[in-house]
């Protein structure tokens, strides 16, 4: 399945911003239960972020040195990334507002040198984006759910993600956890969502542009519900420079359009073509204050034209629908791209107030060209029982097919012999709705020509993907100079011999395709020695024409065009 994922995020203009915008500063510090400089300095440390909470606010990241830290080993994945991010070797360890460039204004070091200067000196550095948050806490007090706003206010680019992270503000133990005597922390990292990788933005915003993120967290070990909040922040990461921050809060979030949507998700089902068949999958959101109750989407293929879909229901405020299109026929570009346009229109029988989050446009490369019998190589994953595949002609009969299998990261090669010549459809499934990377491990799968080259290949789907390839010997008999099987008499009235050199004694097969691809006569030769060989072929009672004939011995294969007289 291919899939194209424009992140939740929306580019955004509000007229009158073009300034930048009031900073807010975030410390992000790695700390531990067992170490003494930390139990000394995080208090005086604390009290000057609580002073300043209008100005500042703070990440706790708790490593497992000097000393086995509980805070950590509720979530070590994400600690190791941002320990690892800014090459920490030693706590407590304090950066403010990420990796200073040259500059006074930022400042590195050990949180208990950080002054009231120095956070007046950042605070007064402004910042080119604005930020709305929100959080809450599910029903059944078993997730938390945020969303954030993102406002640019004057042109800035580069390697930007926006960080969502998800922080318990106070955390007490009766007893000291550690070693160091501490019993109170604070802003403790709990998740970074969706990962601690962040959410990539756009690579340059002009102002007015906005971007709006959604994420969660299935809640881990939680010592204080009403403790839950999140901090988010955005970060260059060349210079690691964090350019604004902002607590959460659970206010809800006025959106800028009262009739805007979304399109957020593509998915083709397919991931290369031959057939020119495709039925989008669209995945389409409410971004506007107002309840949506209709609209339109529209999608072509190339220079096609244009199908329309309308859509009557009742969407509300930030919800979304997944949208099954009718399929759409298109002739895929020889050897090249072809591209899906999908955009939606007319929210509520009126224009779309933000036309620029509107329209995703997808690449469906048309499928290769197998021109001889191939090989599947499948490498599991640590779930090789989800893993099953299989290949299917223009008639959706199965051709060859593979697992489910048994060892673990193991790999697996299944030589294919295709004797039809047209589309075929390649499909890999699992059972498991991941994939074959990266939840239960790296798998990977591919499949080559006889010649080794790789045609299509793959690891990252959910449920199953599907790739499309053609199978054209006249291709291959166009390339192949030296082959050492001749046919005579060619044209051929009835009987005719095949001649052929033998490297190794092999079983030898011939099958006989006409030109719409259909195998029209097969036949069984039997085991031959090494060396010259002869065979006859039968094309008595044959419709007069040109066709391919394939023959067949174990790995080697001999085709040729033939032409068939009455």
């Amino acid at each position: 399945m291919k899939k194209f994922t424009l992140l939740t995020f929306f580019l955004f203009c509000v007229s009158a911003l073009f300034s930048q915008s009031q900073r807010f500063i975030v410390f992000e510090e790695m700390t531990n239960d067992d170490c003494g400089p930390c139990a000394s300095q995080n208090p005086g440390f604390d009290a000057l972020l609580n002073a300043n909470s209008t100005k500042c606010t703070s990440i706790k990241y708790h490593v497992n040195w000097p000393g086995p830290d509980p805070m950590n080993q509720q979530d070590p994945t994400d600690v190791a990334s941002r320990v690892g991010y800014y090459s920490v070797s030693g706590v407590p360890y304090c950066a403010e507002d990420g990796i200073p460039p040259n500059d006074p204004a930022w400042y590195i070091g050990a949180p208990g040198s950080v002054t009231q200067a120095m956070i007046d000196a950042e605070y007064a550095v402004p910042s080119p984006f604005t930020m709305a948050p929100n959080h809450r806490i599910s029903a059944g007090n078993d997730s938390i759910y945020m969303t954030l706003l993102l406002q640019c206010t004057q042109a800035v680019s580069g390697a930007l993600v926006a960080q969502n992270v998800v922080i318990e503000k106070h955390i007490h133990f009766n007893s000291p956890p550690g070693t160091n005597g501490e019993k109170d922390f604070y802003n403790v990292m709990k998740s970074m969502r969706p990962s601690a990788a962040g959410t990539t933005l756009p690579a340059s915003f002009q102002p007015n542009d906005y971007v709006l993120i959604q994420t969660s967290w299935k809640l881990g070990t939680i010592y204080d519900m009403t403790q839950l909040a999140a901090v988010a922040f955005i970060q260059n990461n060349t210079s690691k420079v964090v350019q604004q921050a902002v607590n959460s809060s659970t206010t809800d979030i006025t959106m800028p359009y009262n009739d805007d949507l979304q399109v957020m998700e593509v998915d083709s089902l397919v991931k290369y073509t031959c057939f020119g068949k495709v039925a989008p999958k669209v995945t389409i959101r409410n971004n506007g204050n107002d309840a949506v109750t209709s609209f339109s989407v529209n999608y072509k293929v190339n220079d096609g034209t244009v199908s329309t879909f309308n859509w009557n229901g009742n969407l509300g405020k930030l919800k979304s629908t997944v949208i099954q299109l009718p399929e759409y026929d298109f002739t895929p570009v020889p050897d090249g791209d072809n591209v899906l346009s999908v955009y939606s229109t007319v929210p509520n029988t009126v224009a779309d107030q933000y036309p620029k989050n509107d329209t995703i446009n997808m690449v469906i490369p048309t499928g290769p060209v197998m021109v001889n019998n191939g090989t599947v190589y499948i490498r599991t994953d640590k779930a090789p029982g989800e893993t099953t595949w299989e290949i299917k002609n223009s008639s959706g009969n199965v051709l060859a097919s593979g697992g489910p299998y048994t060892l673990q990261q193991h790999l697996y090669t299944t030589p294919i012999a295709l004797d039809e010549l047209g589309c075929h459809t390649f499909t890999i499934y699992d059972s498991g709705g991941n994939g074959i990377c990266c939840t239960n491990g790296s798998g990977v799968y591919w499949i080559t020509n006889g010649f080794g080259a790789t045609l299509i290949q793959g690891q990252t789907f959910g449920y199953y993907e599907i790739s499309e390839f053609s199978m054209d010997w006249t291709t291959y008999v166009d390339n192949f100079v030296k082959t050492s099987m001749k046919v005579y008499p060619n044209p051929v009235q009835g009987e005719a011999k095949i001649t052929f050199h033998l490297l190794n004694s092999e079983d030898v097969q011939w099958s006989l395709v006409n030109a719409t691809g259909q195998v029209v006569r097969t036949s069984d030769e039997g085991s031959f020695p090494s060396g010259d060989q002869s065979c006859t072929l039968d094309a008595r009672n044959l419709p007069a024409g040109i066709y391919l004939l394939k023959l067949q011995a174990g790995s080697q294969v001999h085709i040729c065009k033939i032409s068939v007289m009455d």
